[in-house]
């Protein structure tokens, strides 16, 4: 490919026009996490943190898969023989994309951001506390005896992630009033929470465009957007009334918009994935150079130089 050639490319697959210029990203996309899947999954880790970091990479791939099937458009036909024709639903693309960004959230919270192995042991238990806790909810409802056993055995792996949460060394270190905003969180079933020296500072999903350091000219009110899709808001309503119309197809354009931000986000993904797993920079770079640049583009864009992958974008100079 000439340089003249990449240049072309990379336009076409970081303007993202057409939706078939999105499902050539898509396909992109799905190539690399499948081989890191495919060549990484029996590299050692040595943290139950870790382990699910690798999982994280595998539910990215299969969330691209469905995503990708939507924009490859749904159609019905009816018993009667009338037929709706192959449409793209905006509002699901952005539903998943939201989803998507909550999970590149809890991927940079917990394993880029961190500063330590203390910070990173604390917001990871938080984490699994969260999730083990909001399951905990089903123990009236509990009735086999190996359901009632479940409950009780994930009692105590709360109850053990709580000590070893109070046990490190920089939770001790904290004041009263610092120790307590980890204790009400673990109360709260949250887990959104950033060290700044020995200060815990309290997120909102909002919050961790600004921990992702994503830029905010882009990125701002990003999740307001998009929960207005996620909820059966009134917004939601009347865009979807009007983007279907045969004159304009609003729903190609909203839909090439919504997935801008999930490359966008993906791309950091990866950026952070490749950081967490050095050895998996190797697969990626074994990736067609224009390849490369794609993956990377947004994540070099939205966060600068010192975030990049690699230099092979020097290869449209």
């Amino acid at each position: 490919m000439t340089k003249e050639q990449l240049r072309t490319e990379y336009s076409r697959l970081n303007k993202l026009k057409t939706i078939k210029d999105c499902l050539d990203l898509f396909d992109i996309f799905l190539e690399h996490l499948w081989n890191v899947i495919n060549y990484h999954h029996e590299d050692k880790v040595y943290s139950y943190a870790n382990k699910d970091a690798k999982i994280l990479n595998q539910m990215m791939f299969m969330k691209l898969i469905h995503l990708k099937k939507i924009v490859e458009g749904v159609g019905y036909i009816a018993k009667n023989g009338f037929k709706l024709n192959d449409i793209i639903d905006p509002t699901i693309v952005a539903s998943l994309t939201r989803n998507i960004f909550e999970t590149v959230s809890v991927f940079n919270l917990i394993f880029r951001n961190t500063k330590n192995e203390d910070e990173k042991a604390i917001i990871y238990g938080l984490w699994v506390i969260s999730g083990l806790k909001y399951r905990q909810r089903f123990r009236s409802i509990a009735t086999t005896p190996e359901n009632i056993r479940k409950i009780a055995d994930e009692q105590k792996e709360i109850d053990q992630l709580e000590k070893e949460i109070k046990d490190t060394a920089l939770y001790k270190s904290l004041d009263v009033k610092n120790q307590s905003k980890i204790d009400e969180k673990i109360k709260q079933k949250d887990f959104k929470i950033r060290f700044v020296g020995k200060d815990v500072i309290y997120l909102t999903w909002q919050d961790m465009c600004d921990v992702i350091n994503l830029n905010k000219d882009i990125f701002d009110n990003f999740y307001t957007y998009f929960s207005l899709y996620a909820h059966p808001s009134q917004v939601s309503v009347f865009q979807f009334e009007t983007m279907f119309s045969k004159e304009n197809e609003a729903f190609k354009q909203l839909t090439t918009t919504n997935l801008k931000y999930c490359f966008s986000l993906m791309s950091v993904f990866i950026a952070d994935y490749i950081h967490l797993f050095p050895a998996v920079k190797v697969t990626f770079e074994k990736l067609e150079i224009y390849k490369q640049i794609a993956l990377n583009a947004h994540n070099k864009m939205l966060r600068g130089d010192a975030y990049s992958i690699n230099e092979a974008w020097k290869n449209l100079e």
